[in-house]
């Protein structure tokens, strides 16, 4: 921030920021435009969150590219839905190189800006939900996904909600919701190579439904503004 020294390190993320499909993969969409335009193809508006957030924090940035029915950047190598039902009919070579070419440098650039950072870092990862999920909606506006058995991660978040609640008390803001913090992802597994006095990692998660709306500009800077205040401490 401008001004003054951080007492920890941002690191941003946005690993479902895109729905792209490079030409070598177009054959595996052809039927299925539908889907990936959809949520499944990606997390609309999280890149343009991680942009800001980037930006205000003079952070560095690692974005998804391609879309996660490709590869998920966000699901760990062993993890069977790191393919999609489109790309895992690939050949073992095709997905080894979808993985090499898209996966492996997300992650590699993760831990290695971890490491060289040269003191504590907070993850933040940006994501949307989708507001209904097979006939059930979502009951939030925002969620703040982490490690409940973390202890400096934990009182983070709980610092962080208690911003957001006050600078966008028209959004709900819950914890651990809609997913479990604690799931498979690129920070939950990089939580066993660091310590949390090295490392917090955490997702926010952006209700869609505000996407692209008029309520959208002000929800992100609420958003941004409450992490930078967090950072400060």
């Amino acid at each position: 921030m401008p001004g003054r020294e951080p007492p920890v390190y941002p690191l941003i993320s946005a690993e479902h920021a895109s729905r792209h499909v490079p030409t070598p993969w177009t054959h595996l969409f052809e039927q299925h435009q539908e889907v990936l335009k959809g949520h499944r193809g990606w997390d609309p508006g999280s890149g343009e969150l991680a942009r800001q957030l980037a930006a205000f924090l003079n952070a560095p940035l690692l974005e998804g590219r391609v879309t996660r029915l490709l590869v998920d950047l966000n699901r760990s190598a062993s993890h069977p839905r790191r393919f999609s039902e489109f790309s895992h009919q690939l050949s073992v070579e095709d997905r080894n190189a979808l993985a090499q070419r898209y996966w492996a440098p997300h992650w590699q650039q993760f831990a290695e800006m971890i490491t060289q950072l040269p003191g504590p870092v907070v993850h933040i990862a940006c994501h949307s939900f989708t507001p209904e999920l097979d006939g059930k909606v979502r009951d939030a506006d925002l969620g703040l996904l982490y490690d409940p058995a973390r202890t400096q991660e934990k009182a983070w978040c709980a610092s962080l909600a208690e911003r957001l609640r006050a600078r966008l008390p028209e959004f709900k803001v819950r914890m651990n919701y809609p997913y479990c913090g604690t799931s498979n992802g690129m920070g939950q597994q990089h939580r066993s190579l660091f310590s949390e006095e090295k490392l917090i990692t955490m997702e926010v998660e952006v209700n869609s439904r505000w996407v692209d709306t008029p309520a959208w500009p002000g929800l992100c800077t609420g958003l941004v503004e409450s992490i930078a205040e967090n950072m400060a401490g």
